[in-house]
């Protein structure tokens, strides 16, 4: 038990719990921790033989078989932060932390029986546990091959094959040292072997789960900066669409013709208002939320302008559910002056009188429902007069919107145009459906 081959493999299994012993402190993660228990403890167990002391051999008696059962509880711990027992298999989880529990206490009453019986005694007792020990452990890796991945099996591969190689240990133990197999080798010969070849495979099994959390790791980095460049071109063209250019072209003449008609003070209303929504849009396209209260706040002055530039043409209304937190509610920046443009431009400023715009926001159910009612000329009307955009450029606001909306919320979300013209109305209904988080 001291030739070289004995050496290399405790020098081995030494050097496999150094490695993971150092990485569990530098990521303090659970399965190097208990993995690096279940080395050492091993190594305590393989090492006994090194030391010729008759005092060292006297204690390593109390621990010898003790420690290996230290060895399997961590081994158990090990499994379960691997595998993730606790998500997949809740009942097979608590069934193993019991039995991680009973084989800590069992390391007990081995000290117990050598105390009160004698070395001899402790053989006979850990030699018919480990099948006992076995049976349950291939009941365990029965239940997790039904997670089909790398980790699992490795796992069970490597666990399988010491397995086999202590159970000889153990029935030699009991039969004697040429039982079973008829080889001039030490009775632990088969236990050494069958650390080392786990302690390998694990290794492996290890490496490819670290692995594959890189990769995971990196393709998340991956699609957080595609995300966040998504985002970014988003708020672009969120911006883009908010000033649309006919907006800018007709605000900028109607401060021409304040001007020439001489009507000073609402030429300076207006170009008040003018700056103050500029300024504002540009401040929250630079945002991936803003609250309800800011939102109601721009589309307000947007508003305002629309009705100085079409001389309070039209009348407003705004309707918000008193239980809804306007300053703690977050919403997508701008999203509702793309359907209130569509509103006025392409419905009430061509109809003739009596023109009604209407934005009302309640909570039902979870759920933030927007509606914007007008009673202009209606969707269909709209899309048969020359004198409106095309139908892309139209809806381009829109469809920037419902992909913020869809950013921000998965598709939790609900956008709805429809035309509710009948006989004796006209007009159009949108309706946008979110989920309410503060």
């Amino acid at each position: 038990m001291t030739s070289a081959f004995y050496s290399w493999i405790r020098g081995g299994l030494v050097v496999l719990f150094v490695y993971h012993f150092i990485i569990y402190i530098q990521n303090k993660d659970a399965i190097h921790k208990y993995y690096s228990i279940y080395l050492l403890c091993l190594t305590i167990y393989l090492i006994r033989e090194v030391f010729t002391s008759e005092t060292i051999q006297y204690y390593y008696q109390y621990l010898s078989f003790s420690i290996q059962y230290v060895a399997y509880a961590s081994f158990i711990y090990f499994v379960r932060s691997l595998v993730d027992l606790k998500a997949d298999f809740p009942k097979l989880d608590n069934l193993i932390l019991i039995l991680a529990k009973i084989l800590l206490v069992f390391t007990f009453v081995l000290i117990a029986v050598q105390f009160f019986y004698g070395y001899e005694a402790q053989k006979i007792v850990v030699a018919y546990s480990v099948p006992f020990s076995t049976v349950c452990a291939f009941m365990v890796f029965y239940i997790i091959s039904k997670k089909k991945t790398k980790q699992v099996f490795y796992l069970i591969l490597g666990s399988i094959i010491f397995l086999l190689f202590a159970n000889i240990s153990s029935i030699k133990m009991i039969k004697g040292d040429y039982y079973l197999l008829d080889f001039k080798v030490h009775l632990r010969f088969y236990y050494f072997v069958g650390a080392i070849i786990q302690s390998v495979i694990f290794a492996v099994l290890i490496g490819n789960y670290l692995r594959e959390i890189e990769d995971k790791k990196r393709e998340a980095e991956v699609n957080l900066l595609k995300q966040s460049n998504q985002i970014s071109d988003l708020k672009m063209t969120a911006l883009q669409s908010q000033m649309n250019p006919h907006f800018l072209f007709n605000s900028l003449n109607s401060i021409n013709n304040y001007v020439v008609q001489n009507k000073i003070e609402e030429a300076s209303n207006f170009i008040t208002k003018f700056s103050s929504l500029v300024r504002k849009v540009l401040q929250v396209t630079n945002e991936n939320t803003i609250t309800l209260k800011e939102e109601l706040e721009i589309l307000s002055i947007y508003i305002k302008l629309e009705q100085m530039r079409l001389k309070n043409s039209f009348t407003f209304t705004l309707e918000v559910d008193d239980v809804i937190a306007q300053e703690e509610l977050k919403v997508v920046p701008l999203f509702l002056q793309p359907f209130i443009e569509n509103a006025i431009w392409h419905g009430l400023s061509l109809k003739k009188e009596d023109k009604k715009l209407c934005l009302c926001i309640d909570l039902k159910e979870g759920n933030i429902n927007v509606k914007i009612l007008d009673n202009g000329i209606g969707l269909h009307a709209a899309k048969n007069r020359n004198r409106y955009q095309s139908k892309n450029k139209k809806s381009f606001g829109i469809n920037i919107v419902k992909e913020r909306l869809k950013l921000m919320y998965g598709d939790n979300t609900f956008v709805s145009v429809k035309d509710i013209s009948d006989k004796n109305h006209t007009g159009t209904e949108v309706l946008i459906t979110f989920p309410y988080v503060l």
